[in-house]
């Protein structure tokens, strides 16, 4: 076990990092509807996250792997961050491209945090399968704090309106990451651990791609690939869907944190979970909440039970996401861990949400008038990612090969 003082250091790592994007990613899209912008504008904006995680994790995953020490690229790129999310929260950026611009060179900074946060945290806990959801459920915590933190401050300005921006959740988000920026700083020493090694950065990059020679490494790649062009309906749909229907706006960032709690639960009892009933059934758990979830929307349901069926995707983060970077972790060369993170984020946060971004984009201009068929394109590949993951994944357990 590791030290507690230690844990506590990597928990409030986790809960700071999150509750920065938490604090304007639930309300980003009402936001820039706000601003004039329209579903496939919309689209191509929250699709900057998903660039920038193709764009850079595995050069920074390398840079850490062998230059340069995990905690000071951390503090650099929280640094950089909050000088951009300053800009966001001044109001003075409101035109389209410039937009656009803004949050891809965010997203190049701070997406590969994500990662380079997991292996981390993952390198200082000694036994990573059984602790490290107990550590990044406090990343949950930090998520749903900053979202209630948003509402009230919305409430007690008085920005519960429809067309006024969310501008508030920019400056916390921004007071935020400049705290996360000066933590960093304080956090274990993490030098990298390839600098002595023969090979070059591109023997290093073929090492971590070698991963997809392991059958269910692969499987569980191109499944993450799948379920991730779904999860941008979540960001980019349900925050207008809500409001559309009665939901008053204050409330969007509370009612989208409901999910975490779920969440909080599924990473309490992750290492539980992958004892008894296995990796492959812990995956599968996760994947079958996310596709309940959209099930649940077709019949265009109740308020209540719209903002209820959130908790579904708490277990969907918790089971399929955590579970299955802890099991890549496990089958990572112990050299390149934070390569392997990165290669996680690049086709999941990456490549598959940026395709699921413009899908949603396209599929949020059509809401309003077939809610069914917007929906229902979710189902049907979370469906057969379902089927493609139970036929081909065999692993069982967690352990290292």
């Amino acid at each position: 076990m590791i030290e507690r003082r230690g844990g506590w250091r990597l928990a409030a790592m986790m809960a700071l990092v999150y509750a920065v994007q938490g604090s304007f990613w639930p309300l980003l899209a009402v936001h820039l509807q706000d601003l004039g912008l329209n579903g496939r504008s919309r689209g191509w904006i929250f699709a900057t996250l998903a660039m920038g995680s193709v764009i850079v994790p595995l050069g920074a995953g390398q840079l850490v792997d062998r230059l340069m020490r995990t905690q000071r690229f951390l503090a650099l790129a929280y640094a950089l961050g909050a000088a951009l999310l300053a800009l966001l929260a001044s109001s003075s950026v409101i035109q389209q491209g410039w937009l656009f611009l803004l949050f891809l060179s965010f997203w190049m900074i701070i997406a590969p945090s994500y990662g380079l946060c997991n292996s981390l945290a993952m390198r200082h806990l000694d036994d990573p399968g059984r602790q490290f959801g107990g550590i990044r459920l406090w990343g949950t915590i930090g998520w749903m704090a900053a979202g209630w933190l948003v509402s009230v401050a919305m409430g007690w300005t008085g920005a519960n309106r429809t067309g006024g921006g969310s501008y508030e959740a920019f400056l916390i988000a921004m007071v935020l990451s400049i705290i996360v920026a000066l933590y960093c700083l304080t956090l274990p020493d993490t030098p990298p651990l390839a600098r002595d090694s023969a090979s070059g950065a591109w023997a290093g990059l073929d090492e971590t791609l070698a991963l997809f020679r392991k059958p269910d490494v692969r499987v569980f790649l191109v499944t993450a690939f799948g379920v991730c062009l779904t999860t941008p309906m979540v960001y980019q749909v349900m925050p207008g869907y809500l409001e559309s229907r009665g939901l008053p706006r204050a409330w969007v960032p509370t009612a989208m944190t409901l999910g975490q709690w779920p969440e909080i639960a599924a990473l309490a009892f992750l290492p539980w979970m992958l004892g008894r009933i296995g990796t492959k059934g812990t995956l599968t758990v996760g994947i079958i909440a996310w596709l309940v979830r959209f099930l649940s929307l077709l019949g265009r349901p109740p308020l209540a039970i719209a903002v209820g069926g959130g908790l579904l995707h708490g277990v969907g983060v918790g089971c399929f996401t955590v579970g299955g970077q802890v099991f890549l972790d496990s089958r990572a060369p112990t050299r390149q861990r934070a390569s392997a993170q990165g290669l996680f984020l690049v086709l999941t946060s990456g490549l598959g949400s940026l395709l699921g971004n413009l899908m949603a984009g396209e599929l949020a201009g059509t809401r309003l008038q077939n809610d069914v068929l917007v929906f229902l394109i979710p189902c049907v590949i979370d469906g057969a990612m379902l089927i493609y993951f139970l036929t081909g994944f065999r692993s069982h357990v967690w352990t290292v090969d």
